[in-house]
């Protein structure tokens, strides 16, 4: 009688570890893919950006202001270009289809806050996050010790469990100064102490124009900006518009774990005024700090200081950056520090 044939135990164990196998050489791949389409995506959300930018251009004649500082956040009730404290990405909603997040009756001052300025400041809209680093969601402020986040007015935001963060910034230029507060040996630019102070005397507005100054602004979108397209001097498609922002893997979903300088880049919300949190730039040679905290970087692989100055990405080899043209387009890593700084200041007659 013939025997029925059949897999032995040693045959079933060599092709479970051949699959096994396959398994393993197949997975990185599909990482890849997977790490491909992310980056696409990232890709696609700076042009949305830029798109939006453009509507912004045709509207105000002017690339989206920086806004006052960290100290005042995105005010429905001011407008664009100066009076407008917040930054860049709230004044684009109205361009990206999320208009709806500017119409509120809520005031600021009012504590607590209304629901509109709720929704607004727990949006988290996903064009803000970039897929390789982490979900569309509100994140915690840094809310005790060192960088605490502390507001002029909507005290209220404070009290939120979490806030709409961003992965983009806007380019700064190669300022040497580059954030609405005093950081160590830098000076300040002026902010009122409040809007009451502001009604009540005469504006002490910083000039961020003179070459000669420390506050002097180079690039795009800064304190109080209105940068109008005759003053991207060195041409639409050889300056950066916005760019991947760098962040240190360990601080993707709360700030809160250190005390350290590296969390002052994503320590407040997108809808802070001009801010490390929203803003970035290329290294100066009149800058006290390394190099290194300004070069473009992997996620993780910068210093520091890298969290508050430097354009990076959680993406391998290299980042995403817009320019002024609308255009997007992959920056390595390893570009020369010199390149990297005359495509961020729009006005240095350097052409690459």
């Amino acid at each position: 009688m013939r025997r029925p044939t059949a897999f032995t135990l040693v045959e079933l164990l060599v092709v479970i570890a051949i699959i096994a196998l396959l398994l393993q050489l197949l997975m990185p791949a599909v990482q890849a893919s997977r790490e491909a389409a992310r980056r696409h995506q990232c890709a696609n959300q700076l042009r949305q950006l830029a798109i939006a930018t453009q509507l912004h251009l045709d509207t105000h004649k002017f690339f989206p202001s920086g806004g006052w500082s960290a100290g005042y956040i995105a005010d429905p009730h001011r407008g664009y270009g100066k009076s407008q404290p917040g930054g860049w990405p709230f004044s684009l909603l109205e361009f990206m289809e999320e208009v709806n997040l500017r119409s509120t009756t809520d005031r600021l001052e009012d504590t607590p806050l209304g629901p509109g300025l709720v929704r607004l400041y727990q949006s988290a809209p996903s064009i803000f996050y970039c897929p390789s680093r982490r979900s569309a969601q509100a994140y915690p402020i840094k809310r005790t010790g060192n960088g605490e986040w502390s507001l002029n007015v909507a005290q209220g935001v404070l009290q939120l469990p979490g806030v709409t963060k961003i992965d983009y910034a806007a380019n700064s230029g190669d300022a040497r100064y580059h954030a609405g507060v005093s950081f160590s040996h830098e000076p300040e630019m002026w902010i009122p102490s409040s809007y009451a102070a502001l009604n009540g005397s005469e504006p002490q507005w910083s000039n961020t124009e003179d070459p000669n100054s420390p506050l002097w602004q180079t690039g795009i979108s800064y304190y109080r900006s209105e940068v109008y397209l005759a003053q991207v001097e060195d041409g639409l498609s050889r300056t950066y518009l916005y760019g991947e922002k760098y962040l240190a893997p360990n601080l993707y979903v709360d700030v809160n774990i250190t005390n350290g300088v590296d969390h002052m880049g994503d320590n407040q919300s997108a809808w802070a005024g001009y801010e490390w949190d929203n803003h970035r730039v290329a290294w100066n040679p009149n800058t006290a700090w390394p190099e290194k905290s300004y070069q473009p970087s992997q996620d993780g692989t910068g210093s520091n200081f890298s969290n508050i100055f430097a354009f990076g990405s959680a993406h391998p080899k290299s980042l995403n950056m817009s320019y002024c043209d609308g255009s997007v387009r992959t920056v390595s890593y390893d570009i020369d520090r010199d390149v990297h700084r005359f495509q961020a200041n729009r006005l240095d007659g350097q052409v690459y």
